[in-house]
């Protein structure tokens, strides 16, 4: 054997696929549409349904059949979800919305998910989802899942973009731990809003207030610190990360750590604290601007009869 052929480069091996799906494509009703286009709530629930479809995709069994080592049922829990470029305001009842769905591997346990949202040639929103599998240590009890790892996922590719926005995350929640160690009294007046999640609306069949929910006990404090100015009001950007749970009857206090508006965009964080042991839950960060036209689709609303 030459030293040429001793030292040439091996050709490289060529990249494990992405795990990916067919796109999506969804006619847009009423259960699509909220007050300010294409409802967010409706969004995040369908591309976290991707997200698991995915993972049962890569293992090759339906999510229900998940167990862990101990033979616990496990859950693909979302650690953070962060909606981008977000044109909600854009989608318009019976406009076809596509969502492509692509999954990675950032860790043992994290698996990062990307949706494009797109309506005919223009992008409306991305999302991206970070999960990881967890397990309840007491069977009934949402503050005891605990992190565990399943086997069967050794395929799925690992994601440089994933692993960004996994480092994004880390890097978001030191500053925000230093930010807490060094905060004095908030810089506004709007007391904390204590909210009880309601079991048949914010809880999801595995019995976890469900993650899509998140989102809208922001927007009920939103609604109760600044009132109908918030109603216009569309969301292009939002960031929540995941820190734990809460039970069935645990109420909820919703703290504004910070809020800034320039002209008609208002961008705010907000924390989500249990009541009972004072543990934050989750920061959602968020920014939105007044819905284009909102005047005049308000003013037809609200129109008095007659």
């Amino acid at each position: 054997m030459s030293d040429a052929t001793l030292f040439a480069p091996r050709p490289l091996a060529p990249p494990a696929p992405l795990a990916a799906m067919p796109p999506g494509r969804y006619r847009v009703g009423m259960p699509q549409l909220g007050l300010n286009g294409l409802s967010e709530s409706w969004l995040l629930a369908e591309c976290g349904d991707r997200h698991w479809q995915l993972l049962a995709q890569a293992c090759g069994l339906p999510i229900s059949q998940l167990r862990d080592a101990r033979q616990r049922r496990v859950y693909p829990a979302f650690r953070s979800v962060r909606l981008r470029q977000a044109e909600l305001d854009a989608v318009q009842e019976n406009d076809v919305v596509e969502i492509a769905s692509s999954l990675g591997r950032v860790s043992r346990t994290q698996f990062y998910s990307k949706h494009v949202v797109s309506v005919g040639h223009g992008l409306r929103a991305v999302v991206d989802m970070l999960s990881v599998f967890v397990a309840r240590e007491t069977a009934g009890v949402n503050s005891s899942a605990v992190r565990s790892a399943v086997a069967g996922f050794d395929a799925v590719p690992a994601l440089e973009e994933g692993e960004r926005f996994a480092a994004h995350n880390r890097a978001w929640l030191q500053a925000r731990r230093e930010q807490d160690a060094a905060r004095g009294r908030p810089g506004h007046s709007y007391a904390p809003q204590l909210i009880r999640p309601c079991p048949s609306v914010h809880f999801n069949g595995a019995g976890f207030l469900y993650f899509a929910r998140f989102h809208e006990l922001v927007d009920q404090a939103e609604a109760a610190w600044f009132g109908p100015a918030a109603a216009p009001c569309v969301t292009t950007e939002r960031h929540t990360l995941y820190h734990g749970n809460a039970d069935v009857g645990c109420a909820l206090n919703l703290q504004l750590c910070e809020f800034e508006r320039h002209g008609a965009v208002l961008h705010h964080h907000v924390q989500i604290v249990r009541n009972d042991d004072h543990r934050v839950i989750a920061d959602i960060t968020t920014r939105r601007r007044l819905r284009r036209e909102a005047r005049g689709f308000l003013e037809t609303l609200f129109e008095k009869a007659g």
